[in-house]
């Protein structure tokens, strides 16, 4: 289909030399309105020039989630489809006399209007055994149909009622993935951020703008490597109290850590930053001592 007639962006004509299979159920109107001259060829993003953003692990989740519906709404539906040609098959034989009923036999259809759903439903039941009970069912269908019936309809419950669980664990599958799956460059950005904020990244780049201060300066100005204003002193509680808020759902740090933790964010750091102390509750109030050496610092 490569090298066939283009329309659009995923479709090519049919070749001249394909020859489509004979349909009898088509109508006036199925000729007018199906489509017999255009076949779907999709253009993969290998063979494409556009560059296709990533499926992220939650998208996935979500495209799992809806594969797996579908898989088991077509399962039900084709076995469906037989329990009613072989019901219609059973009201048939009811109405026949005994001698009809002893030379009445099945097509390949097997009483439907497709040859391969009643195939598919008979052989995702019996497996292995499939081709002697299509057999039986063709030939001696008087005994058979009750049988593969009261199977059909007994998976059909099983599946409704293994359905429910399935629909209770895929609403909280798509309840927990599907705002994350809207975020599909939230992957990349918690990888480039994560890269950003290591230490030694951030010593490099703290090196680099002195490297290239010292360039345009004289070298032995004793300044410095960076300098920030900090006027919005809001900053500096917003920070803390998110690391409080970290802390506090902690399981592995003990009472007297997470204390601890709390002076420090609210009585050492706001005193080295010249920054007016947060709050402790009562029984948080207490000494606290923090021995910190500097050595080599200018200030």
């Amino acid at each position: 289909y490569g090298s066939c007639s283009q329309y659009g962006t995923s479709y090519r004509s049919v070749p001249r030399s394909y020859i489509p299979p004979t349909c009898s159920g088509r109508t006036q109107l199925c000729k007018e309105v199906l489509n017999d001259h255009c076949v779907l060829f999709p253009t993969f993003t290998d063979e494409s020039s556009s560059v296709a953003a990533k499926k992220s692990v939650f998208e996935e989740h979500m495209y799992k989630i809806e594969d797996e519906r579908f898989e088991l709404d077509i399962v039900m539906e084709v076995n469906l489809s037989a329990i009613r040609a072989l019901e219609s098959v059973q009201l048939h034989m009811n109405s026949l006399t005994s001698e009809q009923l002893n030379n009445f036999q099945l097509d390949d259809q097997l009483g439907g209007q497709s040859t391969f759903t009643q195939r598919q439903a008979v052989q995702r039941i019996y497996g292995e055994r499939a081709n002697e009970i299509i057999d039986g069912l063709k030939r001696n269908p008087r005994v058979a149909v009750p049988i593969v019936l009261k199977r059909l309809k007994s998976k059909d419950e099983e599946w409704r009622e293994s359905k429910k669980n399935f629909e209770r664990f895929w609403k909280e599958q798509s309840e927990k993935y599907y705002l994350k799956s809207l975020d599909y460059m939230g992957i990349n950005c918690k990888n480039s951020d994560g890269r950003i904020i290591r230490n030694r990244h951030l010593l490099n780049e703290i090196e680099n703008i002195k490297e290239e201060r010292d360039q345009q300066l004289s070298p032995n100005n004793n300044q410095p490597h960076l300098i920030f204003c900090y006027e919005d002193l809001s900053i500096l509680y917003d920070a803390s109290s998110l690391i409080i808020f970290l802390v506090k759902r902690q399981m592995t740090f003990t009472k007297e850590d997470k204390q601890n933790i709390k002076k420090i964010i609210h009585q050492f750091l706001p005193d080295f930053l010249f920054a007016p102390r947060g709050e402790l509750s009562d029984d948080e109030e207490g000494t606290f001592i923090c021995y910190i050496k500097f050595t080599d610092c200018n200030f």
